[in-house]
């Protein structure tokens, strides 16, 4: 190549860059899609629907909601991954994203190389309970009668390898106790079967349990959070007795590798500030959901965090999914 064949390739390179840094500022130039991989109706939405039009006000363009459901949350994952890295696409996670990166080893995808962090949006407070004919008040008093009688009490939960189940190991790991677990297909026909006495415990959405905590149709031995919960006051956090579980549920916002970050930035600042807006606090909190925005290192701390730790709770309780 000569000298002003290669001037000419350096200028239009140049140019180039120019030309996408100027589209880069000017972002977002169209619609913004963000990718739900999960039901219509379930956190996600929760999480989102509520801001997605104060989103697309504050960002000039429409916020597009689609729900890609499957595959225990890679089948959006994968959708996203496919898309334009121009920062018109981002993807919603969760705690399962971080457990299926392990339990899963052909997701086509790896979380931490193939997208990057955002923003946390919001934790959603869990619950330990039990059926009422179980003479346990405590946490303590389930903890020390498990101990004296393994594998006499079983715990539900919606399915080998979810949230629910990996967290209930842990509890396990923790207390030194032997719970058999008894998988369901979901969360909901799991609860019926510890409201009749079919199943002894388990841990779910506290949202979910309230009202049957408040009917007398389940007890409430514990929070999984670090403190009490200001919609349920009267029960104690389980780590008073379990020094170390402190677990919620949490979604937050990845978009895929190679978005520019002008857009991951302010995608990032323009949620954390909606976040915050007391309305959509107190909406949050009316359905059990506490609001939390972050920087996009912050977010991607915990992320990385939380892969680890489930791969030692996959480990430690020999998990696999059929």
């Amino acid at each position: 190549m000569n000298l002003k064949r290669l001037a000419i390739h350096v200028v239009l390179a140049f140019l180039g860059c120019g030309a996408f840094a100027a589209q880069a500022q000017n972002w977002p130039t169209k619609p913004v899609k963000i990718i739900l991989p999960f039901a219509a109706g379930g956190g996600g939405d929760t999480v989102m629907r509520p801001i997605a039009q104060k989103l697309s006000e504050a960002l000039g363009q429409q916020v597009i909601l689609e729900n890609l459901p499957g595959a225990g949350g890679a089948l959006g994952m994968r959708a996203a991954i496919r898309t334009p890295t121009d920062g018109h696409t981002f993807v919603m996670i969760s705690n399962t994203h971080s457990i299926i990166e392990t339990l899963q080893p052909n997701l086509g995808y790896s979380t931490l190389k193939d997208f990057v962090p955002v923003t946390a949006m919001a934790v959603f407070p869990l619950i330990l309970v039990v059926n009422p004919a179980l003479p346990f008040k405590t946490t303590q008093d389930l903890i020390a009668y498990a101990k004296a009688n393994p594998g006499k009490l079983n715990y539900a939960s919606s399915g080998s390898g979810t949230i629910y189940h990996l967290i209930t190991e842990q509890f396990k790991y923790l207390t030194g106790t032997n719970l058999v677990h008894v998988p369901y297909k979901s969360s909901s026909v799991a609860r019926t079967d510890l409201i009749s006495g079919q199943v002894d415990l388990m841990i779910d959405g506290m949202a979910t349990m309230k009202p049957f905590a408040e009917n007398g149709r389940i007890r409430a031995l514990g929070v999984t959070s670090a403190g009490r919960n200001p919609n349920m006051p009267n029960v104690p956090p389980v780590v008073e007795a379990v020094p170390g579980f402190v677990e919620d549920a949490w979604v937050g916002m990845m978009a895929p590798a190679g978005t520019p970050q002008v857009a991951v930035d302010r995608f990032s600042a323009e949620i954390v500030k909606i976040l915050a807006i007391p309305e959509i606090r107190k909406f949050y909190a009316d359905q059990g959901t506490i609001s939390q925005g972050s920087t996009p290192a912050a977010f991607g701390a915990v992320i990385k965090a939380d892969i680890d730790k489930w791969a030692r709770v996959i480990k430690l309780a020999q998990v696999r999914v059929d």
